[in-house]
């Protein structure tokens, strides 16, 4: 520091020794400026010559213009009327120092001062072709009339360099608009570059901060800029950390905060005095400038500048003034600036509408950049108007805030930043530094709905305080894992009700996982989600993973019931037991016959000696003999009693009679068991009122009913009206009568039995009723059948024998995964 206080005094009297004895060269100078602040540091850089009289210069008139006007004809005219009246004095101006910043005030006065043929050393914002008014100069134009790009202007293209080595996809620059000017910033700051981005004025107040960040969050910014005092800077730091914001605090490594200043103070940082959590920043501020050539300015601007003012702008503008000045000395001292002056008035150019313009043969940009040479900040980059620039370095710095805490717990040097207008090569790391750890990480929100076999709870599963846990399974995640991997991205996943419907009464509102996605609370739909017109215009589908769908019916396999007795089921039990007593009965009553009857076998041996069939019918005998009747091999040798051949003719009356009813009924009972024809489509279905059936309220089976329906009513709506038309012709109306009913009612008749068969309000219980569980078997005693999406028909035909699925599909759709509305992720998701 000694070797350059020492050096800097040397030069000063060395410089002092050769304008000893000389006259100081006089400057008039027009100054425009559009603020009170341009016009303060323009003053204190006209002190400098003052206090340093050695540099030969004598300050002579200062014409001084305000700028700040919005009308550019008024502008115009009141320019031209000061400079008129100027030009007609004896202190006309030998250089013009235009401070304005932009738009109007900026163009107005340029128009006028090339017209004039005034040489010009401007200080306004913008790049090459952004000043409309000196767009055409040509080669000898701009050599005197030349722009150079404030710090402010400079220090935002900091961002296009940290957006490309972050490889940043989306990003937010908040700004204070006292100090920047980003008119000409919203296309050209991130232009060819593939980032979504936002410019935005940062608010003033806490409360204004909050819904602004979090509107910011909301279309899915997660790279923040914010370019301001560090007083401004800590505001926006405390609003993000607000705990009550939606989805908020918005410091996680979804997000990636970074800041800059233009202070050259090193202890001037942002603070994190009002922040409610730990904040991960990368704050860039400038470097400290240590070129010995400069030391002279430094310790003039140290000593004349507040604290408001030390800053790159306030040394900017000081370096500047200095530099025009001298360059003027320069060239008049040499004699370029008299031969080369042009006298002219605004009123000769006015009246032809500035469509002329002198040409002067004057170098002034060469004699500006020699006197560059001392400057505070170092010497000016000097190509051409848009690309001259001044030079200095930012330094990159990430900081890590304690909540309530106004110092940093760690502050490291991880880069430089070298001011330029190209984004490449301009970052240097420090050694073994990168950025590569405050990069906001790709975290998509994702809604599902719990659906086997696509989206299934892990049982026991928790997540532990772990919010990329991921507590599901199924076809759907395994998608998701895939497409994870080729696009590199974390996710939070949470499950919701349902898959998204329309709310039939006004304003018809959304619900489910298409309500999450329009309201921006999640990023990726993911689930057994049909593809549907209505849902398609408020939400964006990717290419279907699962192709056509439709709607199927679930019915309980029919279950035919087997037994070794099933032939006894013919017949009433009554009836069997009446059989069986008869059978009894009669074979006791011919035993007594047999026994007590006077001409029965066992009381006449000697009678029926000679017989060759001699059977003694005791009561074993009898209870044989009829049940040997019933047979075809007949009950053998009959009673000799009359009696008992009476019994036994009654018997084998009763026996025929008896085995032709059974067979009778056996081959009835046979028929009747086939007359139930098998339900094997909707159609069937529609047809029959024994098997009750009904899709799960709210489904997409449930809503394709609805509108069958309803577009059946409304057509049958049109026909009548047509044939009630009193305006038609007769013959007309006579081609659209009809005896039979013209437009069908199936679905009209199906939603009304649907209705009165109580729909399933969930899957579970609506599978428990075609399964006809004891809490289900009254409703339906006959069984139900259950309308639903195939895909979970098959599903529960798959895990269960008990079930079947019956008919074709129908109303077929494609699964997809939906996002929102103009979301990127469409195409990239689709392009897998």
């Amino acid at each position: 520091m000694e070797r350059e206080v020492i050096v800097g005094i040397l030069l000063a009297l060395v410089s002092f020794f050769i304008v000893e004895g000389q006259d100081g060269t006089k400057v008039n100078i027009l100054f425009i400026h559009q603020d009170p602040e341009g016009e303060r540091l323009f003053n204190i850089s006209l002190k400098f010559f003052d206090v340093n009289r050695n540099y030969g210069v004598t300050i002579g008139k200062v014409h001084r213009f305000n700028a700040n006007l919005t009308d550019s004809l008024k502008l115009t005219s009141e320019f031209c009327t000061m400079f008129d009246k100027v030009m007609g004095s004896d202190n006309k101006p030998d250089i013009a120092i235009d401070f304005t910043r932009i738009g109007i005030p900026s163009e107005g006065v340029k128009v006028v001062l090339r017209a004039m043929g005034i040489p010009t050393i401007s200080a306004t914002f913008g790049q090459e072709g952004d000043i409309r008014e000196w767009r055409d100069l040509n080669a000898a134009e701009m050599k005197y009339l030349i722009q150079v790009s404030p710090p402010a202007d400079v220090i935002i293209q900091s961002i296009r360099s940290l957006v490309e080595a972050q490889s940043m996809t989306s990003a937010v620059l908040m700004f204070d608009d006292k100090q920047y000017e980003m008119y000409h910033k919203y296309k050209s700051l991130l232009q060819n570059m593939p980032t979504r981005h936002l410019l935005t004025k940062t608010e003033l107040t806490r409360d204004l901060l909050i819904k602004q960040v979090e509107k910011l969050v909301h279309v899915d910014i997660v790279n923040f800029f914010i370019a301001g005092e560090v007083d401004q800077i800590s505001e926006v730091l405390a609003a993000a950390t607000n705990p009550n914001a939606t989805d908020g605090p918005y410091f996680s490594d979804e997000f990636a905060w970074y800041s800059m200043t233009m202070k050259t103070s090193p202890t001037k940082l942002p603070h994190c005095i009002k922040c409610d959590r730990e904040v991960t920043l990368v704050h860039l501020l400038p470097t400290k400038f240590d070129d010995p050539k400069g030391t002279v300015r430094r310790s003039f601007m140290e000593k004349e500048l507040s604290e408001t003012d030390k800053s790159l702008t306030g040394m900017f503008y000081i370096d500047l003034t200095i530099d025009a000045i001298l360059a003027f000395r320069d060239l008049s001292k040499e004699g370029k600036w008299k031969d080369a002056y042009v006298n002219n008035t605004c009123i000769d150019f006015k009246a032809k509408g500035f469509r002329k313009y002198p040409t002067l043969d004057l170098d002034l940009m060469g004699a500006f950049n020699k006197t560059g040479v001392e400057n505070g900040m170092g010497r000016f980059i000097l190509e051409k108007n848009g690309k001259n620039y001044p030079n200095f370095t930012l330094e990159i710095r990430r900081m890590v805030f304690s909540p309530r805490k106004a110092e940093p717990i760690e502050n490291e040097l991880r880069a430089t930043w070298l001011a330029g207008f190209t984004e490449s090569k301009l970052i240097s790391y420090e050694k073994q530094m990168t950025l590569s750890d405050h990069i906001a990480k790709t975290v998509f929100r994702i809604v599902t709905v719990i659906q086997a076999p696509f989206v299934m709870k892990i049982k026991n599963c928790t997540e532990d305080g772990d919010k990329y846990a991921n507590c599901f399974e199924g076809y759907c995640i395994d998608l998701l894992k895939k497409i994870q991997d080729e696009l590199k991205f974390n996710y939070t996943i949470k499950a919701v009700d349902g898959y998204g419907y329309m709310n039939h009464t006004y304003p018809h509102d959304w619900d489910g996982m298409v309500k999450e996605l329009q309201k921006r609370k999640a990023d990726i739909a993911l689930g057994a989600m049909s593809v549907m017109a209505e849902r398609e215009s408020v939400v964006d589908f990717t290419v279907p993973y699962y192709d056509l769908v439709g709607i199927s019916i679930l019915m309980e396999k029919p279950k035919t019931p087997t037994s070794l007795f099933k032939f006894l089921t013919v017949l009433e039990n009554d009836v069997w037991m009446c059989i069986l007593g008869s059978y009894f009965f009669t074979s006791f009553l011919m035993w007594i016959f047999d026994r007590w009857s006077p001409y029965s076998y066992q009381n006449n041996r000697e009678k029926y000696e000679d017989d060759e069939e001699k059977r003694e019918f005791n009561l074993k005998e009898c209870l044989w003999f009829c049940m040997t009747s019933l047979t075809p091999q007949g009950g053998g040798e009959s009673p000799k009693n009359l009696s008992g051949r009476f019994v036994a003719a009654t018997w084998w009356l009763f026996g025929f009679i008896i085995i032709a009813s059974y067979t009778a009924n056996l081959a009835a009972f046979l028929t009747v068991s086939r007359l139930d024809a098998p339900i094997e489509s909707l159609e069937d279905l529609s047809k029959q009122y024994k098997v009750q059936y009904a899709p799960m309220e709210n489904s997409s089976a449930w809503i394709y009913f609805d509108r069958m329906r309803r577009i059946e009513t409304r057509f049958y709506d049109i026909w009548r009206n047509m044939i009630l038309n009193d305006t038609m012709k007769d013959f007309e109306r006579s081609q659209l009568s009809v005896w039979d009913y013209p437009v069908s009612d199936k679905y009209t008749k199906m939603w009304e039995a649907m209705n009165a068969n109580i729909p399933p309000n969930n899957s579970y219980y609506a599978v428990q009723r075609v399964r006809r569980t004891k809490n289900a078997t009254d409703k339906d005693p006959d069984g139900f059948a259950f309308l639903d999406e195939a895909t979970n028909v098959r599903w529960q035909t798959t895990i269960s024998c008990d079930f079947d699925q019956k008919g074709e599909e129908f109303s077929r759709k494609p699964y997809a995964i939906a996002v929102q509305k103009g979301s990127p992720l469409k195409e990239s998701f689709s392009h897998m």
